[in-house]
């Protein structure tokens, strides 16, 4: 590319016209006419100082008089001006940017210029550092001079310059040499910045190849939020060294206010924004969606590689987040609509995107037998209190199995409506069949299924294991146990066939009243472990949506809906219960070793008719409580009751049992003062009360007996004895409060109703014979 160093205004009619070339918008305007050249565009080249004079010629540049031809596709305006001119020593004139001849230049240096200076910084606008350092042509600084000797204002002007002492006013002269007051290449506003550089890393100094530029909506967001410039080519993430102004040109202030323009725009029409990254707070996402901030952008991650697009209404992070808000929150598509200010349909067609993608890429990964190996399951998800009770040298896989319920509205279809309604919940619902391990992590989920009779838990069972879903026959192998509900029995045969134990709490005989101590033990050791399929159904609740009643027309995506929450589950919440190894194995031995043993104290009860009317009883007060029951803390009763259910139930049992006076009444025995017993009301039926026994003596508690189905256990105790045993251990030691809230004082109760008053007739006839 050949350098024509030459007098470049020789095109030019006239000096005015020469004079518009130091203008960017002027120099653009010349290329109306310039050829098109791939990857070389007009507004670069007038940037860089080039305009064109028509007719084929060089492109010439203002400032120091070159010219450049030859252009070839995607050549850099600035890199081939660096690279082709000569080095050019000018002196332009800092008012009208003329290059300045030696006869002609005139230096702005020393005392006597100090009024010119001023002039050039107050009224023209041109930085003080640039006149000192720069100079004049003879035209305008005779021109400078005559507009110093002239009268400062006008009384307008002056009324104004009181007012406003940053006002400058209009300069005005008849003189044919009058030049406009331009706006200066750049400007300079009290705005923090940092320095800018491609070689190195503006903070740590680093040089390398992997710098990263920071992008401009960052750059834009830093600004709005803490007035902080960063220029281009910015590539670190934090600023140690500001500087207290910035400067700015045309280009960047042009840039900066279309930023904030759009923004303004955008953030009139969102009332909730999943793009931005400040719009909202980490305690905002996991309110809207259930999740933290890293995992929302995890789930949106996942679907980049989905064939999912953002739309011209909304984009893939906006479409993820209004689903998870309908999911988390249960709103319906209205109010949604109302939240993202987004149309009705809009928002249906962003649910029904986000549901399909998530099923489709995030479900796969995260849940099914076939995204979990046995192994891994023994491994890495198994209790080690579940192998300890129920295991043996074979290490077998452990699961909990039990349904759920999503309730749906009555069907205008009455085929569907008997099908889906529930004889034992008295209500329409589908059935979705849960399988976790025992630390809580859902292994599948199938279904759902119908909610009527034909569709009990034993009947999905055996569907599943005859339909092999999910291969769940391949996954399973010989010794394997599922802990299942009651609701299970008549599916056991068909899983004794395949080789898989099942572990299920005992059935009371016919006309049985309370199971044997074998049995209420055996059933304690199943209930230990299965708390936690009840626990998993709960935390797929806490998804609101499948907590409501959902109108029919969802039932079709309540699959989706159910897999994406246990999909959440898995991923990203916190196990329910992974055990500790050694404190795990401690209580199991212990509980196996109680599952073998009697109950002493209720062969006692029974044959010594402890429960007889006849047997004499002594009745305390537990204010004055003489007896020498042991002082317990919470450690040593929950090795009590192995588990904290029970000590959880005993308050609310205890405030039941306080009397009107606050009096908390126990029996203790004439011939036995280590023996107490008590009368426990039910919290199920008002007419039934457990009667219960406890025998002690002054440092631990020996034995218990209630009357309740499960009360002759010895492997832990029911709430009715951890009740008293709560109380009369720790409760009426401690001081802080344990009432529980009657919420029944705030509503009206039918029941009480004022009876008539009684009136005597003998006084009504003795006053009707006075009258």
């Amino acid at each position: 590319m050949p350098f024509l160093p030459q007098d470049f205004r020789t095109f030019l009619k006239d000096e005015e016209k020469s004079q518009s070339m130091q203008f960017e918008g002027a120099r653009f305007s010349t290329f109306s006419t310039f050829p098109d050249i791939p990857g070389i565009y007009a507004t670069r080249l007038a940037e860089a100082g080039f305009f064109y004079s028509g007719n084929r010629r060089p492109l010439q540049m203002f400032f120091c008089g070159g010219g450049l031809r030859s252009w070839e596709p995607g050549d850099q305006p600035w890199i081939e001006h660096a690279r082709c001119m000569p080095p050019l020593k000018c002196y332009p004139c800092v008012v009208c940017c003329k290059r300045t001849k030696t006869a002609e230049r005139r230096n702005l240096s020393g005392e006597k210029n100090k009024e010119i200076r001023k002039y050039l910084v107050n009224k023209l606008f041109i930085r003080p550092q640039e006149v000192i350092e720069g100079v004049t042509c003879n035209k305008c600084r005779l021109f400078c001079g005559k507009e110093i000797q002239k009268k400062p204002t006008t009384k307008r002007n002056a009324e104004y310059l009181d007012k406003d002492p940053d006002f400058i006013p209009v300069v005005r002269s008849s003189s044919k040499h009058y030049i406009d007051c331009r706006s200066p290449p750049s400007i300079q506003l009290k705005f923090p910045s940092t320095t800018a550089s491609h070689a190195q890393c503006v903070v740590c100094k680093r040089h390398g190849p992997k710098l990263v530029t920071v992008p401009n909506s960052a750059r834009y967001d830093l600004f709005l939020q803490r007035l902080i410039i960063l220029p281009q080519g910015f590539s670190c993430e934090q600023i140690v060294e500001k500087k207290s102004s910035s400067d700015f040109n045309r280009t960047e202030i042009t840039n900066l206010l279309k930023q904030i323009r759009d923004i303004a725009l955008k953030n009139s029409k969102k009332r909730i924004d999943f793009d931005s990254p400040t719009s909202l707070s980490e305690s905002d996402i996991y309110n809207l969606t259930g999740l933290t901030k890293a995992n929302f952008d995890d789930v949106c991650s996942k679907i980049q590689d989905s064939p999912m697009r953002d739309s011209h209404c909304r984009t893939i992070r906006q479409c993820i987040g209004i689903f998870m808000t309908k999911l988390k929150c249960g709103m319906s598509n209205r109010l949604l609509s109302t939240l993202f200010n987004l149309g009705r349909d809009a928002t249906r067609r962003a649910i029904s995107s986000a549901r399909k993608y998530l099923v489709e890429t995030f479900v796969p990964e995260n849940l099914g037998f076939e995204h979990i190996s046995r192994n891994n399951v023994i491994n890495n998800h198994t209790r080690p209190l579940a192998q300890s009770l129920f295991g043996d040298i074979t290490n077998p896989a452990i699961l909990v199995v039990d349904g759920t319920y999503i309730y749906i509205q009555k069907s205008g279809n009455f085929q569907f409506q008997r099908r889906s309604f529930s004889m034992h919940k008295h209500r329409p619902l589908v059935k979705p069949m849960v399988f976790v391990t025992t630390s809580g992590y859902i292994v599948s989920v199938m279904g759902p299924y119908m909610g009527d009779g034909k569709n009990n838990d034993a009947n999905i069972m055996t569907h599943i294991i005859k339909r092999n879903i999910e291969k769940i026959t391949d996954w399973l192998q010989e010794d394997d146990i599922l802990i299942v509900d009651r609701g299970f029995r008549d599916s056991l045969d068909l899983l004794n066939e395949l080789g898989i134990k099942s572990e299920m709490p005992s059935f009371l005989g016919r006309g049985e009243k309370q199971h044997s101590v074998e049995e209420s033990n055996t059933t304690r050791l199943v209930t230990k472990l299965r708390w936690i399929v009840e626990s998993i159904n709960g935390r797929i609740k806490f998804f609101r949506y499948l907590d409501k009643v959902l109108p029919t027309n969802q039932v079709p995506h309540i699959h989706d809906y159910v897999h994406i929450a246990c999909s959440l589950i898995n991923r990203y919440f916190k196990p329910m219960n992974i055990g500790d190894p050694e404190a795990d194995e401690l209580l199991g031995a212990k509980m196996l070793f109680l599952s073998k043993q009697i109950n002493e104290l209720k062969n006692k009860v029974e044959n010594d008719g402890l429960d007889k009317r006849s047997y004499k009883w002594s009745k305390i007060d537990s204010t004055d409580f003489d007896i020498e029951f042991p002082r317990l803390n919470e450690e040593e009763l929950r090795n009590l009751t192995l588990g904290t259910y029970q000590l959880k139930m005993a308050k609310s049992y205890t405030e039941e049992h306080f009397d009107s006076e606050g009096r908390y009444e126990v029996l203790i025995s004439a011939e036995d003062q280590c023996l107490l017993s008590a009368k426990i009301q039910s919290r199920h039926i008002s007419a039934k009360c457990y009667q219960l026994w406890i025998s002690f003596n002054e440092c631990v508690v020996l034995g218990w007996y209630c009357k309740c189905k499960i009360g002759g256990r010895v492997v832990g105790m029911c709430s009715h004895i951890a009740s008293v045993i709560w109380y009369l251990g720790f409760g009426r030691y401690t001081d802080k409060q344990f009432r529980i809230n009657n919420w029944g004082q705030y509503l009206l109760d039918a029941k009480n109703i004022p009876e008539p008053e009684e009136i005597d007739a003998s006084d009504d006839e003795a006053t009707v014979t006075e009258e």
